[in-house]
């Protein structure tokens, strides 16, 4: 695993987007890897470390749109082999919206969740980033959600994360199992009580073992 990294990085260190998806790709179809193994292992950590490599803010942020965009193309590509193991899936889960706070710029994250929950038998929605709140609305009323997820970056978003949970429950009551996860949560886990949420996910094998969970 730790060589498949090394590769992937070099590649996403040089920007070589054909090289870095192959490689991926690749490791997939050889069953070198899994679909939660390439974004937890080596996809989430390799865009993390965007932030070591350039400290200066003025070079950090277009090399964080550049590698964020080519590791979106390896997560889409990576869709069939999610779709494959879906098969193997015998019962459905339900409904879930995934989402991010309205002013999340970062949605990998939540992407890479949505695509866990489609792998162990959920139907996720994901609705992206900076979705102002009267659509979000609208999205829950037509999916009908049995969970929501909301996947927090940022530390700073918490407080829009608490007003969102608060007014969804005021308009649609309390019908849905609120769910938070994110880099937000590492250093006080605590704080998706305080959010009003029901649970933390911190992991794939989190959502492998919801249903136990909320059972």
């Amino acid at each position: 695993m730790e060589k498949l990294y090394k590769e992937v990085l070099t590649a996403l260190q040089a920007e070589n987007k054909e090289q870095a998806v192959m490689i991926s790709i690749n490791a997939l179809q050889a069953g070198e890897v899994t679909i939660p193994e390439l974004y937890e292992m080596i996809l989430a950590p390799a865009l993390v470390s965007v932030i070591d490599e350039y400290p200066k803010d003025e070079e950090l942020i277009w090399r964080e749109h550049v590698r964020s965009g080519i590791i979106r193309t390896i997560i889409e590509s990576a869709y069939p082999f999610i779709l494959d193991q879906r098969k193997k899936v015998r019962r459905r889960k339900g409904n879930v919206v995934v989402m991010c706070p309205e002013f999340e710029d970062h949605e990998l994250g939540a992407k890479m969740v949505a695509d866990f929950f489609k792998l162990e038998g959920y139907e996720p929605t994901f609705i992206g980033a900076r979705t102002p709140e009267k659509t979000i609305f609208k999205a829950i009323e037509i999916v009908k959600p049995d969970y929501i997820t909301i996947s927090v970056t940022n530390y700073y978003n918490l407080v829009s994360v608490k007003k969102m949970i608060e007014n969804i429950k005021a308009q649609f009551g309390n019908d849905f199992i609120f769910i938070v996860g994110g880099n937000a949560f590492k250093s006080n886990p605590e704080a998706y009580k305080m959010v009003g949420a029901d649970m933390l996910i911190n992991s794939y094998d989190d959502i492998k073992n919801l249903d136990k969970a909320v059972d």
